[in-house]
């Protein structure tokens, strides 16, 4: 009741206190950006097997000009049309304008940036048949340990990013509440990738972190859904989680633990992650730990959320002869890795395959330990990701881990055919995509669909701690609150006795009667629009390293 009561008492006495500056000069004053976090995305190859080159070549529609960082001095000032070429020769950046040599020794990295925010193209870089194009700063820097190689990086804007990557992470077709959800993900994602890829950037533009194609793949729907999210991030006990995804998995998702090693290494499994726990799409489907169940539930096709996945469920078929040659070879590429034991000598034939057996299975009936046993003994697996590539048929590895095996034998007991059945493409921890989809279409919001594939969360903006001296760059924030509903959580734990902040222009003050310590729920319906908002924190005055940790809620946990 005393909570209940101070929540009152706050937007009923404070909503209305007066302003001693505008809301532009005091937002000033606290030097906070608008610009938002700014994403440092690495650009691959066209067939993405490398994120170095040798050479590059950039032109716009738009005038651009190149900076060399080092000296913060311009060194090329292009028309539009014009192209740049980049080189490193001994450690030093020689730059071409339209075949010409322009200017040569610099040090870099060097930064391009186009009039009227126009998109910047590499040359001869294609996504999707088009010609790739980026919005922001494209960066050219020397690859570090590299002798003359070059790293190309995309800097701009967060949102700005995610246009170039929702329409190619999840087809458009899937609907807009499935598009939201894949906003909220991806912005995740994003700020908090499961491995940093390189040191000069956040993610890369593959599969190895998120598909991201630039502005030329950009789509009216997806851009909807992403100011439709705007601000918003599935959060964990306060902190954003790692949102991963995966195109299908099968009807049954998987705990993390159990599909990943730590991150940077191969310590297998992973540590649990408390929102990342598998699910079944339908009620009173049983764990699938067991090798009957497992088997029971990929030869069939239950009603799951994933049907509509070509994926769903599939068939790979091998020849003794033939899975063993393909093994031979992916166990000569893999043969370092701690995660196949005994250690296998590349370049010697594991003879004829006796037996696949699947000796542990996650939740979902994931594979997750393998032994393969031959005429010259067994070898255990480990790992999904390493049995999809181990495990290669016709050179491709296997769509999921989600497996059974059918072996048929001859009259004698020698393995003549090997028959995998499974389901689901991908890793299948977190959101299927596939099952976002048909969610979207059968009447689920995102929200909805993020709380079914991420357990516990909820959704909000990111959060800020606040404190007289640090102050974030991210202490204005913009928001969608679809409902115009939301509460600000405000963690006191270290007994602030003030607190200023701002929404939509209305200012609030709290004292120290109105700011206990621990956790503060605050509702902002009466100052919400259904639709986009920003709030805007204030640093604290003088508190002897005192701070406070802010965000605002949009939906609560389930």
């Amino acid at each position: 009741m005393k909570i209940k009561f101070l929540i009152i008492l706050i937007l009923v006495v404070l909503i209305l206190v007066g302003f001693k500056k505008s809301f532009a000069q005091e937002a000033d004053q606290c030097l906070i950006s608008e610009t938002g976090d700014l994403i440092r995305v690495g650009i691959s190859t066209n067939d993405f097997s490398s994120l170095e080159y040798k050479e590059i070549s950039i032109t716009s529609d738009a005038g651009f000009i190149a900076t060399d960082k080092n000296s913060n001095t311009e060194v090329v000032k292009a028309s539009p049309k014009d192209v740049l070429k980049f080189q490193i020769i001994n450690d030093g950046f020689i730059i071409y304008q339209n075949n010409t040599k322009k200017t040569a020794n610099i040090v870099g990295p060097i930064e391009l940036v186009a009039e009227n925010n126009y998109p910047l193209q590499i040359v001869g870089l294609k996504r999707k048949g088009k010609q790739a194009a980026y919005r922001g700063i494209i960066e050219i820097t020397k690859t570090p340990k590299k002798t003359n190689k070059l790293s190309v990086i995309n800097v701009l804007p967060l949102e700005e990013y995610l246009r170039g990557v929702v329409p190619n992470e999840l087809p458009v077709s899937f609907g807009l509440e499935a598009l939201k959800a894949q906003a909220v993900a991806a912005r995740n994602y994003a700020l908090r990738p499961r491995d940093k890829v390189n040191p000069l950037y956040n993610v890369c533009d593959s599969v190895q972190s998120q598909v991201y194609f630039g502005a030329n793949t950009e789509s009216s729907l997806s851009d909807q859904a992403i100011k439709e999210t705007k601000g918003l991030l599935a959060l964990y006990d306060g902190e954003p989680i790692l949102a991963l995804y995966s195109s299908t998995a099968g009807g049954y998702t998987e705990n993390y633990e159990n599909a990943f090693s730590e991150p940077g290494s191969e310590k297998f499994p992973a540590k649990p992650l408390p929102y990342l726990k598998g699910k079944p799409d339908t009620e009173g489907t049983p764990c699938l730990t067991g090798e009957e169940s497992a088997r029971n539930f990929y030869t069939s096709s239950p009603s799951t959320f994933d049907n509509n996945s070509g994926y769903f469920r599939w068939t790979r078929v091998w020849t003794e002869e033939e899975l063993r040659k393909e093994l031979n070879q992916s166990f000569g590429k893999f043969s370092k890795s701690s995660l196949i034991s005994p250690a296998f000598q590349k370049g010697i034939d594991i003879g004829k395959i006796k037996n696949l057996e699947v000796l542990s299975r996650g939740v979902s009936g994931k594979a997750i330990e393998l032994c393969i046993t031959t005429e010259k003994g067994s070898w255990s697996v480990k790992k999904e990701l390493l049995i999809r590539r181990v495990l290669t048929n016709q050179g491709k590895a296997l769509p999921s881990a989600n497996i059974i095996f059918n072996n048929t034998n001859d009259e004698n007991g020698n393995l003549l055919k090997i028959e995998a059945v499974g389901g689901g493409l991908g890793h299948g921890v977190g959101m299927s995509q596939y099952g976002a989809g048909f969610m979207s279409k059968n009447g689920y919001t995102f929200e909805q669909i993020l709380q079914h594939y991420y357990d516990g969360v909820s959704i909000g903006t990111r959060p800020v701690v606040i404190g007289s001296e640090n102050i974030s760059s991210s202490a204005r924030q913009q928001f969608f609150a679809p409902y115009g509903k939301a509460d600000l959580i405000i963690e006191n734990k270290d007994l602030i006795n003030n607190f200023d902040f701002m929404i939509n222009s209305k200012k609030i003050s709290l004292n120290k009667d109105y700011l206990p310590s621990g956790k503060i729920r605050m509702p902002l319906d009466n100052l919400l629009n259904k639709g986009l908002n920003e709030i805007v924190f204030f640093p604290l005055e003088k508190t002897e390293g005192k701070n406070v940790k802010v965000r605002v809620e949009v939906f609560k946990h389930k």
